[in-house]
């Protein structure tokens, strides 16, 4: 998986968070990634296996550590370089202004019926305080800017305990664990994946049910 989707994570964060991002740049980068990640892959498998390349030997670690570190590097540096080679200037109004409330009552005011009737006025000034759509309050910089330092340097703090502080001491001390520790092991992962699920999936969904049941009524309508 992460050879075939690894190429287009840093163009995805590129465009998404930088507005120097060339997006000729990020799709070249995505593309050329993925194919040079499953070329990198596919000969480190050979040559590792004496020419052999099947389920079996192409899902070896070192074989999928290279592809997957190919697909993600060449897709990030191609991305990287071609902007700096050719920035964009984009500010992200656009995409601010998706979740505006004035924006979808300037688009509902626009709007005709059938019949070229447009719809009233009262209809649209309305729209701002259906549930499911942005409110003024949630677009409040000064809360967003926090939110976004706090989840930044959670992801940072999050990823060097998981990446440094746990796993380095470990293997300098060279533990074999017996069966409990397997257990235990077994079991804190299990609770891991179930728990970032929720956080991850359920819980969004949870806080988007009145815009996804809005979006779903308007698709059955």
């Amino acid at each position: 998986m992460g050879v075939v989707l690894g190429s287009a994570v840093v163009p995805t964060a590129l465009c998404v968070s930088w507005s120097k991002a060339n997006k000729w740049g990020c799709i070249a980068g995505a593309i050329l990634g993925f194919f040079t990640g499953i070329m990198g892959w596919l000969v480190t498998t050979a040559s590792l296996n004496g020419g052999v390349v099947n389920v079996m030997t192409g899902g070896g670690d070192i074989e999928m550590l290279v592809g997957n570190i190919i697909s993600l590097s060449v897709g990030g540096v191609i991305a990287v370089v071609w902007s700096y080679m050719y920035p964009a200037d984009f500010d992200f109004t656009i995409t601010r202004a998706i979740n505006a409330p004035h924006y979808h009552t300037s688009n509902l005011k626009e709007t005709k019926e059938d019949d070229d009737r447009k719809v009233p006025s009262t209809q649209a000034q309305s729209v701002g305080n259906v549930a499911g759509l942005t409110q003024d309050c949630d677009l409040d910089f000064v809360k967003l800017n926090k939110a976004f330092k706090f989840a930044a340097w959670s992801s940072i703090t999050l990823g060097i305990i998981l990446i440094v502080v746990i796993p380095l001491p470990l293997f300098f001390m060279q533990i074999l664990y017996g069966v409990q520790g397997f257990q235990a092991w077994v079991v804190i992962g299990i609770i891991w994946v179930f728990t970032s699920c929720m956080a991850v999936i359920l819980l969004p969904l949870w806080e988007s049910r009145e815009a996804l049941k809005m979006v779903s009524c308007g698709v059955i309508k």
